[in-house]
């Protein structure tokens, strides 16, 4: 019955009927295939499962290949093929009959028979589908690493309420689409991870924004005796403390493979590397036990990351690829002299204290009921970013491939514009942004305290390189999404705003949506946002830590972002030297502005994650980027020496 249910969602080459149903008919077979040991099957209904057709009303424009083929419009085969109603019904029908006309009178419009992002179309078969993965990898970054989070199969994650899709428990499958050795090794990889933990791990991710929102709601007026306020600090450090605790109790769960969430080092593409060697030593080694393709391809990424390999790691990792005793002691022992290389290396090498590209951008590719997870915690010296889907993540690719360079979209911020406190009701924080903005960036565009027009928004706002809204939520109260999809936008986005790139439901057990999806449709390279709300002051601090930190100074001669004293910004929106600012010193010659710019966005946010600026987990956390990696040329060479 189930194999009936597939074929049937795979009618004619395309999946219909999607939704809950046909989500969980994929879900199944995934979980079916996978505890048979047919991977590659598994791994291809996951693909399949987390881009449905109901995705298509955020995309409604088709991008055309170099090679495709387009077909005319042609009335008089629409017309054969109208049934006897539809016929009957025709003269009375002014809209068809106006379409008809149309086509009629513009012979040239075409239909785009093809689609970069319909991967699947006309494959049913689970092995021409992860052939058609394998292509389309190879034809990726050679820099990239590519993982996929998909939830297992649980009834409860789909028919149901929005916090009960979150709280119900299941299996988490991670597929390792792109790595090092793709070129030689392309078949993808599925892990599996399950365990008595996981209930718990589900109920903690699941409640922390309610928690959240549990410290900070109510009438902050009553807040005024000193009692009051170490009550309320009180409680946000006890979600602090609640944070950190998922977050360790994730890596646990993923635990020994957590440093499969590690990118690729930007020193194997630099002359004088050694990874040929190391690839001869575990190619050797595989070839004399006969290690199957995955077990080398696990063995070849514990190898390049042994340095950051505990002992109790090796020896899992070891047990997890063969139950030969002896084979295991042989491959432990590898990995341990190559950490000791590798550490030695390091000790002897003089490495720059903050050699923040260390490591080349890990795309993840997040199912909508896992993306309340905080899964950049798990490697916080690592350059993330999010795809909803592998076909979406290949359509924004497709996109802008003949503009990525080293694994970067390049990109040049030298203009852009920002909407700030349209609701006119967070006077602090409009007043923060707006001096940031006049002493910054005073050349962009800025809308304050009014709520733009549609004409407005993409003609004034989203019409630059750069777009920046700071208010409540995503501003998707102010424009309509579907207005966003319909364009095509290059804007790098940032959304300051509590849950502004937070999956919701608008019902039961329907698709999650969320506001970089429209985003996403309109081909914005990358969008920067929440998945949880935030405190104003808090996150006006990391918004300008962030657009300081990628974005270049209008001038030279101000004093860099850094160098401010922040409690007098925060509190009054006074710009001034803090006191321990070089300018302060006049015989002291402070650095240029744009000295502490870094060119890629990841690495910027990877900097907030690793709490350079806000301490606490809960203002941190929530911020990811969405889409591709991108590089601000305009700020740092997109070179890796």
């Amino acid at each position: 019955m189930l194999q009936e249910h597939f074929d049937y969602i795979n009618k004619d080459g395309v999946s219909t009927n999607i939704g809950p149903n046909a989500r969980e008919i994929l879900l199944q077979l995934a979980e079916e295939e996978f505890n048979r040991g047919n991977l590659e099957n598994s791994i291809f209904h996951q693909i399949r499962l987390l881009y449905q057709s109901a995705q298509e009303r955020y995309r409604p424009m088709h991008f055309k290949k170099d090679n495709s083929k387009s077909k005319t419009i042609n009335v008089d085969e629409l017309l054969a093929q109208m049934n006897a109603d539809e016929k009957a019904d025709l003269p009375n029908n002014a809209l068809i009959q106006y379409a008809l006309k149309t086509f009629k009178e513009n012979p040239q419009e075409k239909v785009n028979s093809s689609d970069p992002c319909d991967i699947f179309r006309d494959i049913s078969d689970p092995s021409d589908g992860v052939k058609q993965i394998q292509d389309i990898c190879k034809q990726m970054p050679e820099e990239w690493t590519i993982l996929q989070l998909c939830k297992g199969f649980n009834t409860l994650s789909t028919y149901s309420k929005y916090s009960k899709i979150h709280e119900s428990d299941a299996a988490i499958y991670l597929t390792i689409l792109r790595h090092i050795r793709t070129c030689d090794y392309p078949k993808p990889i599925c892990l599996r991870f399950t365990g008595v933990g996981q209930k718990e791990l589900f109920n903690k991710f699941a409640c922390i924004v309610d928690r959240f929102k549990q410290c900070v709601e109510g009438n902050h007026k009553k807040w005024s005796t000193v009692e009051d306020k170490k009550h309320y600090w009180k409680l946000l450090g006890e979600l602090n403390n609640f944070i950190a605790l998922a977050v360790a109790d994730l890596k646990s769960f993923l635990f020994p493979w957590s440093f499969l969430f590690t990118g690729i080092p930007n020193t194997v593409f630099t002359a004088g590397n050694n990874i040929y060697e190391l690839w001869r030593n575990i190619d050797t080694f595989c070839d004399q036990y006969q290690w199957n393709d995955q077990s080398r391809v696990l063995l070849s990424l514990a190898a390049l990351n042994a340095h950051s390999l505990i002992n109790t790691q090796i020896e899992d990792v070891c047990t997890s690829l063969t139950d030969d005793s002896k084979q295991r002691a042989m491959a432990f022992d590898l990995l341990e002299q190559i950490r000791e290389q590798q550490q030695l290396k390091t000790a002897v090498v003089d490495l720059p204290k903050n050699d923040d590209n260390r490591y080349f951008p890990c795309v993840l590719i997040v199912d909508e009921r896992l993306d309340h997870f905080y899964w950049e915690e798990i490697n916080i010296c690592q350059e993330f970013t999010r795809a909803s889907s592998f076909q979406s993540l290949w359509r924004l690719y497709y996109y802008y491939r003949k503009n990525i360079e080293h694994g970067y979209v390049k990109v040049s911020i030298t203009d852009g514009a920002c909407l700030i406190n349209p609701d006119k009701n967070l006077s602090k924080m409009e007043l923060r942004m707006s001096t940031f903005f006049d002493y910054w960036l005073p050349h962009w565009k800025k809308i304050v305290a009014r709520k733009p027009t549609n004409e407005e928004f993409f003609k004034d706002l989203l019409a630059r390189s750069c777009y920046v809204y700071t208010g409540h939520g995503s501003g998707l109260q102010y424009i309509n999404g579907r207005n966003i999809s319909k364009h095509v936008l290059r804007p790098v986005v940032f959304l300051f705003g509590c849950d502004s790139c937070r999956l919701h439901t608008n019902g039961l057990y329907s698709e999650l949506i969320g506001a970089h999806l429209y985003y996403q449709a309109a081909m914005c390279p990358a969008i920067v946002g929440t998945i949880m709300p935030g405190l104003d002051a808090n996150m006006d601090r990391v918004a300008t830590e962030i657009l300081s930190r990628w974005i270049a100074p209008n001038s030279a001669n101000i004093l860099p972002w850094n160098e401010v004293e922040m409690t007098s910004w925060i509190k009054k929106g006074i710009i001034e030297p803090a006191i321990h600012s070089p300018k302060c010193n006049k015989n002291s010659q402070s650095p240029s502005p744009g000295s502490s710019n870094m060119g890629s966005l990841c690495a910027v946010l990877a900097r907030v994650h690793q709490r350079n600026g806000e301490s606490k987990l809960y203002n941190t956390v929530p911020y990811v980027c969405r889409g591709l990696p991108v590089w601000n040329c305009h700020v740092e060479p997109l070179t890796f020496n």
